[in-house]
């Protein structure tokens, strides 16, 4: 798991994108492991739990991704951390994640001098899409830039690690 994210984390962060090539693989690649790892005749029912944690975390996620609040690549590397993983341990992993890119969020924020308008602009975004009853992308790259973008697989890859970090001490 910690290659996986590693190279999520690598592409994430220096081409703002993570390559279908690289989930579809890391997908394929968990779900030779549960198969391995299960045991004698239940090789079936393992895939089938692994798939539909892979499915079920990328359809919660899937209106984060519609809005473009999260990118396609990092609820791809969600789902896959929650199946190979399985849902305490993802979860846990995840929120750590989740935490970490907000204090970064934070950081750049304050960094940059524009968290008051960011808050505007979520706040009127959602008030727009209620009134309108119309979901239009948070995110463009094209009008936005990158500047404020966070490398969200790397914060779920240190997420991992501080994960795996309760169980040293």
């Amino acid at each position: 798991m910690l290659v996986v994210l590693l190279g999520g984390a690598y592409y994430d962060v220096r081409e703002h994108r993570i390559p279908n090539w690289w989930t579809l693989g890391a997908a394929v690649c968990g779900l030779c492991l549960a198969v391995l790892r299960a045991s004698e005749g239940a090789a079936v029912m393992a895939a089938g739990g692994y798939l539909f944690r892979l499915t079920a975390a990328a359809v919660i996620l899937f209106p984060l991704f519609l809005t473009r609040m999260v990118g396609a690549g990092d609820i791809k590397m969600i789902a896959v951390m929650v199946a190979c993983l399985g849902v305490p341990a993802g979860l846990g992993a995840i929120s750590r994640g989740c935490f970490l890119g907000a204090v970064l969020a934070l950081v750049k924020l304050l960094a940059q001098r524009n968290l008051y308008q960011r808050l505007i602009y979520l706040f009127v975004y959602f008030r727009r899409m209620f009134q309108t009853k119309e979901i239009v992308p948070y995110y463009r790259a094209d009008r936005d830039g990158y500047g404020l973008v966070i490398p969200f697989a790397l914060c779920l890859c240190a997420g991992y690690v501080w994960y795996l970090l309760r169980f040293l001490f």
